[in-house]
């Protein structure tokens, strides 16, 4: 079984590389997107601050992900503001309703407004043990729902360090994705490594992750795969934004820090909607 895994992960590798120097598909319209995640951070007067300084912009597809509390809020900033951003949590359950203390559905999530979950964050994975078969029961609790799940994915340090990287994708990808047949989903590839970090994949180091990310989808839900959209996490900023915009499986960015404050988001924003992919 091992060996059959290793010439399995050799090949979609194969795979990627090919697809990377041909850029056969960069003639696909994927959806280009901005993601702030702000995590446990801010309250309702930053939160009104940040959504009257943010400009944003009708060519990239923005969301916002506060804390759960703000969410409704949110919400009525948003359409106070009437600027072009969407809407998203940053966890749900993946039952309807019921005996689930501290929990939130998705239908909860609906009234207040939201287009969007991220599911699996690995600050989830690591502080509240989520694992993959969790993480495929909110992915098609959010499917049936309406929601469109931001599908987070990476690898640690140490697998990273030893060669496992393709691996843990594989892993992850097939587990949260098992018995999904929609493409109506979000990847965010974020290496562990570096988010909150300061450090950051080099763009063509993530280019090429990102490639076998798409080779990995298309053997789980077939020619349909080059639609969704792959974003790219883990310490994302205006800095290296330029990097990661022109290559050609890198559609958008998941945004932790840099999306706090709105100069610095709308920084990230204008460097995708003026970049263009590399050919």
């Amino acid at each position: 079984m091992e060996q059959f895994i290793e010439i399995y992960i050799k090949n979609l590798v194969r795979d990627a590389i090919s697809h990377t120097l041909s850029g056969l598909e960069l003639q696909h319209d994927r959806k280009t997107y901005v993601i702030g995640n702000w995590k446990m951070n801010n309250m309702v007067a930053e939160a009104a601050e940040f959504f009257h300084d943010l400009k944003s912009n009708k060519n990239v597809s923005v969301v916002i992900c506060p804390p759960t509390q703000l969410l409704y809020p949110a919400h009525l900033l948003i359409k106070q503001s009437g600027k072009p951003i969407a809407l998203g949590s940053q966890n749900v359950h993946w039952a309807d309703q019921g005996a689930y203390t501290g929990e939130t559905s998705t239908s909860m999530l609906l009234d207040v407004g939201c287009e969007y979950v991220i599911i699996g964050h690995s600050e989830r994975r690591q502080y509240a043990g989520e694992d993959d078969q969790l993480v495929n029961k909110k992915v098609k609790q959010a499917l049936k729902t309406g929601l469109t799940p931001i599908i987070c994915i990476g690898e640690t340090l140490e697998e990273k360090n030893s060669r496992q990287t393709e691996r843990v994708l594989t892993t992850q990808l097939f587990g949260a994705l098992k018995d999904v047949s929609s493409s109506e989903v979000i990847i965010a590839y974020e290496p562990v490594w570096a988010i909150g970090t300061g450090q950051s994949a080099t763009a063509d180091s993530a280019q090429q992750t990102h490639a076998y990310i798409r080779s990995v989808l298309k053997q789980i839900l077939g020619p349909q795969a080059v639609g969704i959209s792959i974003l790219y996490g883990g310490s994302a900023n205006e800095s290296n934004a330029a990097d990661y915009c022109v290559m050609p499986d890198i559609d958008g960015v998941l945004v932790g820090g840099a999306s706090l404050k709105a100069q610095s988001f709308d920084g990230i924003i204008n460097v995708f909607a003026k970049g263009e992919k590399s050919k």
